[in-house]
């Protein structure tokens, strides 16, 4: 893990330095006036710039990675629905094949109850009905 780190920070001192050359060349002062010097206020301006820059990447980067996570915590509520329904539904199906008339009509009604609370799929030719 603090390879990891380590990593990363040098990736984003290189490409802060990356983007602080490609401001000085394209701000190239002595295109507009030959006697002007980049000063350090101007200089250390760039170097913030730069930073401001990174960070706004490093954000971008953040937020697709938090869409992402959940994206995959909504798919795992969804399989844990599913499996519940699943035991639900197996349990339901025992009761139905049972030898007591009062036990097969509590089956009935938890199968009418199971189609009742059933998971709704978002995917697929489901998800333009929904």
């Amino acid at each position: 893990m603090e390879g990891a780190l380590a990593i990363t920070f040098v990736a984003v001192v290189l490409v802060a330095g990356g983007v602080f050359y490609s401001l000085v060349v394209l701000l190239d002062f002595r295109l507009i006036d030959r006697t002007t010097k980049l000063d350090s206020k101007t200089l250390f301006d760039l170097v913030k710039l730069s930073f401001g820059v990174v960070d706004g990447a490093d954000a971008l980067v953040a937020l697709v990675v938090a869409y992402r996570r959940q994206r995959v915590d909504e798919a795992d509520a969804q399989r844990e629905a599913t499996r519940l329904h699943t035991e639900r539904s197996s349990q339901a199906v025992d009761k139905v094949g049972s030898d007591s008339p009062a036990v097969r009509l509590g089956g009935v009604h938890a199968r009418a109850g199971l189609a009742d609370d059933a998971p709704k799929r978002l995917t697929g030719s489901n998800a333009s009905s929904a």
